[in-house]
């Protein structure tokens, strides 16, 4: 069935029943409704508004549902996908034969799936208007790619509204009967729908999804926030718990919501409750008082109104535990896993872009005679000399430049001499232009060109000034010939290409560097142009920054300038050690690799890319002219051993990853993995949409040619060359632990042996902790566990017993005993599951927004007792403090909030363009809560390397529709963590997940 045939169980006028999407309002006609944006939140829960409608028929806010509806299934994926069902103006939609008027309607939009298939693609191109009559259409776009309409249209939430069960029922809980609330028969049973949901960017059609999970089952539906469940492995939807001042206000997220529950037992809740929302006992305790509500010293700071509090509710919670004590209940957490984290059920199950081992791409078969090779194809030749070189004592009528091939030559002298030549270094951009774009074209394909456009007139006056000065300093260095690019590579496209990239072995082969700068058309410059303002600007250029330093070392580098007179004029003579200070404007970077490359220092091969990263990409950012998306690493290239061949369908990322691998004994791409780039306002700026990942291009920002500015869109193609960490770490201090094995699509790379865990969002879980078991805990259990029988038995015995004194003793001692132990029963029930903790199951639970110590405890064991602790420096917004009041300089974690991190990062957005939201996860290995900010909620914490003492952990958001874990943060665990956490196989991973495009989701929930 196609997927435009689904409705929005829209019906006839009369109806009342349940319609999750459409807020009807009366219009012109008698059948005419229009629809309108969702009414804002009511104020009074106790009363629920109606929105105002014209006309002489009031309505209900929900439309009318056809009693006999059909709902919408997703097709399986071995179907043949059925013919499109075009709605149009002038006939009315006329259901598919296979519609089925009997059919229910579906809670989710799981679809179990058989082999084969392809992705099945339905139009979209109207929005439904509702008749009388049925249903006609009009040129607007529908929303029915919104995948949580099969979350709306349930029996439960129809029940909910036909019952008003949210306005009868709110007084008793407002959390679970929240006007926002949807319901569901599954965990969590209340949780509100987002507020926006992902469009199909598929130029109006509905995309839908496939995902096969670690057993092999598969999955098949639209475009949703889901996470890999750790007890089953099924890719499930995602809830997060969120706090209450988060959970009131609108869901403008894509993942749905629900309330943080308390879910430790009720004896303990029932227990503490004599303690809880106690007034403040006095200054003694001004901070720390309720954290010592229900101990000793406590106890003895309270005051009359305390005593009092305490006293109203002590004998109602004595009753009701000794109830409870009555039905035995699981109070202790569970313990799974053996003790583990819980794993991440996670299987990548197709080939890399470019595996690490060759032998694993696609398409590769056995092949016994490579195995005697040491020879690697996927690696370029080095150029031994240049193909073309400009010889002084070859220049003719027919070759004015003495162009000619250097075997040529060297035949021509004899065969033994190499011939000795200088570089020629010049600029493009404003200097000496090339010819136009149609120029250049036919010189590929024809060999030549004679187009005679102003363009190529003031390229050709160019081109002969540079030749000009060439061959004059040719003959002042006394070598044979000149190389400059303009005549001295190939015509032929692909061996053009490998000759770009092969400058730097020409520039390591020559003499001496030249470097040429002048005004393009120009013989002559204005008084106020120098050389060195020119040379400055010939600095930054990406391409010119290696010329350098590859040149000879110890051999200073002279600049001529073109002028009227070239032999009048003495060139400038600068050392290579004068241009970090001179012409750079980055020179304290850049003059480490040229005392590098002079002999003066030795960079290691992990630092070398580092510094030359950050050179280049400052250059990139300048407007360097792009040739490939590639270009910086193919730059970068030149100054390694290893260098794979140019793929001109590489990205700029994929580019580097190539090149990484070949090199990659330092494990580059690992490193880098583990950092948390620090992104300066600046490139924190929302008004870009990165539609195109390879390509570059954006939505929004963009010139007339839909490009992003130069700079900004080379800043937004090389994101993953910002190497600043937040905690000031270099990609030496990082010791990976896990091993990049291949490169995916889609700026992703394949990682292998990293530690994973799987963060929990949807609600908090009983811990199972270990504490030490004393004798004064030993009697306490005993005596609480064995009230109900004590008490019972001693009744039962005074009841029977009225002629019996002894039996009435017995009795009587029995139900002392067990008043005595009932009335003191919260006491010892905190003492029994108190204490310190000496093991606890690991988990990681997290959730929106920000809570204290105390109130987390409260959720997860029922009180607070300072288990928990905020860590010092785990995140971005951590902070730590020096408490002196035991121990000197003792190191404290505090929470964020207090030292101002919330106003600090209001309304901070991530690169992407996406708002950055407030979330914090609790450990339970290592009891401490950390808060950071991120974009998306992340639902896997993969540990991926070691630095300053601390594991850095890659918090990923997962994509089932590509199987890939997208970086959100990254936070530092403490090294025990490795101990109970399993290793997860090959996944795909990526750096940055870019905002899709959203669509509004307009559901109303029951009333």
């Amino acid at each position: 069935m196609g997927i435009e045939s689904l409705k929005f169980f829209i019906g006839s006028a009369g109806s009342t029943e349940y319609n999750p999407y459409f807020y009807a309002q009366h219009a012109e006609g008698a059948d005419d409704y229009t629809i309108h944006s969702p009414p804002p939140a009511r104020q009074n829960p106790g009363r629920i508004p109606r929105r105002p409608t014209s006309g002489q028929q009031r309505r209900s806010p929900y439309e009318a549902l056809p009693a006999n509806d059909a709902p919408y299934f997703l097709p399986p994926i071995n179907e043949p996908a059925p013919e499109y069902y075009n709605y149009n103006q002038d006939n009315l939609y006329n259901p598919p034969p296979d519609h089925s008027a009997g059919s229910f309607a579906p809670s989710t939009n799981n679809v179990s799936t058989n082999e084969g298939g392809s992705d099945f693609v339905a139009s979209l191109n109207i929005q439904q208007k509702l008749s009388s009559n049925g249903y006609e259409g009009h040129d607007a776009q529908a929303p029915n790619e919104n995948p949580y309409l099969f979350d709306a249209d349930t029996f439960l939430n129809r029940a909910s509204n036909k019952l008003h069960i949210k306005r009868i029922f709110y007084w008793l809980d407002s959390k679970f009967f929240h006007e926002r609330a949807w319901y569901s028969w599954t965990v969590p049973h209340s949780y509100q729908l987002p507020g926006h949901y992902y469009r199909s960017a598929n130029g109006g059609k509905i995309n839908i999804y496939r995902h096969r999970d670690v057993f092999r089952r598969k999955y098949a539906g639209l475009n949703d926030d889901r996470y890999l469940d750790p007890l089953d492995g099924r890719v499930e939807k995602l809830f997060v718990q969120t706090v209450n001042d988060i959970y009131d206000t609108e869901n403008d997220t894509t993942w749905r919501r629900t309330y943080i529950e308390n879910v430790s037992p009720w004896i303990i809740r029932l227990a503490y409750w004599p303690y809880s929302h106690m007034p403040v006992a006095g200054p003694r305790f001004p901070a720390e008082y309720g954290l010592l509500e229900s101990s000793v010293a406590g106890i003895g700071a309270w005051k009359q109104e305390q005593w009092l509090h305490v006293g109203l509710r002590w004998l109602p919670t004595c009753i009701g535990l000794l109830l409870l004590m009555t039905f035995p209940t699981d109070i202790e957490g569970q313990v799974r896993n053996h003790g583990n984290y819980d794993p991440v059920p996670y299987r990548y199950w197709s080939y890399p872009l470019s595996a690490r081992n060759f032998r694993e791409n696609i398409g590769e078969k056995p092949n016994p005679g490579f195995l005697g090779s040491t020879k690697d194809v996927r690696l370029s030749d080095r150029c031994l000399r240049p193909r073309l070189l400009c010889f002084l004592d070859c220049v003719t009528d027919d070759n004015p430049r003495g162009c000619l091939d250097p075997r040529v030559w060297i035949d021509a002298h004899g065969g033994a001499v190499e011939p000795t030549y200088i570089f020629i270094s010049y600029t493009a951009e404003n200097q000496f232009e090339r010819r136009c774009r149609d120029a250049r074209k036919d010189i590929q394909n024809n060999g030549s060109s004679h187009c005679n456009c102003p363009e190529c007139r003031d390229a050709a006056s160019d081109a002969e000034a540079l030749h000009k000065i060439a061959r004059l300093a040719a003959k002042k260095a006394q070598v044979a010939a000149y190389w400059t690019d303009q005549c001295c590579m190939s015509t032929d496209k692909d061996e053009l290409q490998e000759d770009v990239y092969r400058i730097s072995d020409v520039v390591r082969g020559a003499a001496k560097i030249v470097i040429v700068v002048g005004r393009t058309g120009q013989d002559h410059l204005p008084p106020s142009i120098t050389t060195l303002d020119l040379l400055k600007e010939w600095g930054t250029r990406m391409w010119t920054w290696p010329e350098v330093l590859l040149g000879p070392a110890r051999e200073k580098i002279q600049v001529y300038t073109r002028r009227g007179d070239i032999r009048a004029a003495a060139p400038l003579e600068i050392s290579k050690m004068e241009f970090p200070a001179q012409v750079w404007d980055d020179g304290e970077v850049a003059r480490q690799l040229i005392d590098n490359y002079e002999g003066s220092l030795a960079l290691s091969r992990l630092e070398l890319v580092v510094l030359a990263l950050e050179c280049l990409k400052r250059r990139v950012e300048k407007g360097t002219t792009k040739y490939l998306e590639g270009d910086l690493s193919y730059a970068l290239m030149g100054l390694l051993r290893q260098r794979p061949k140019v793929d001109k369908t590489d990205s700029a990322f994929q580019a580097f990853a190539r090149l990484s691998l070949a090199n990659d004994s330092d494990r580059l791409l690992e490193r880098m993995i583990c950092l948390l780039p620090f992104e300066d306002s600046h490139d924190s700026m929302p008004n870009y949409q990165h539609s195109d990942q390879n390509a570059g291009t954006a939505a929004s920002g963009n010139d007339q040619h839909g490009r992003f500015p130069p700079s900004e869109g080379n800043k937004k193609r090389h994101y993953w060359t910002n190497l600043d960490d937040y905690w000031g770490a270099k990609l030496w201090d990082v010791e990976p632990i896990c091993q990049v094995a291949g490169i995916g699509q889609d700026d992703t790379v394949i990682l292998d042996g990293a530690y994973g865990a799987t963060v929990h969002w949807d609600k908090f879980q009983r811990v199972a902790i270990t504490t030490r078991e004393t004798w004064s805990r030993m009697l306490a259990r005993y005596f609480v566990r064995g009230t109900p029988a004590w008490f019972f038995t001693g009744v039962l015995t005074l009841a029977f017993s009225a002629n019996n004194p002894t039996a009435k003793g017995i009795g009587a001692f029995f139900l002392v005993i067990a008043l005595i132990t009932v009335l003191l029963s919260p006491m010892l029930i905190l003492h029994i599951y108190g204490g310190k903790v000496w093991n606890t199951q690991p988990w990681l639970f997290g959730f929106e927004g920000h809570m204290s110590l105390r109130k987390t405890e409260m959720k997860i064991f029922g009180f607070p007792s300072e288990r928990l602790s905020w860590a010092p420096y785990a995140s971005n917004m951590s902070h730590h403090r020096v408490n002196s009041k035991f121990l000197e300089k003792e190191c404290e974690g505090t929470d964020p909030l207090l030292a101002g991190e919330n106003e600090r990062g209001a309304g901070m957005v991530s690169t992407t363009g996406e708002k950055l939201r407030f979330f914090t996860l609790v450990d339970t290995n290592t009891m401490t809560v950390t808060t950071f900010r991120a974009a998306r909620p992340p639902t896997v914490a993969l540990l991926c390397g070691a630095e300053g003492g601390m594991q850095r952990a890659v918090m990923c958001s997962y994509d089932w529709t590509n199987q890939c874990l997208w970086r959100e943060t990254v936070l530092r665990m403490e090294t025990i963590a490795l101990q109970k956490m399993p290793r997860i196989g090959r996944v795909r991973f990526g750096l940055r997940r870019w905002e899709a495009e959203m669509g509004r989701s307009n559901l109303q929930p029951p009333d």
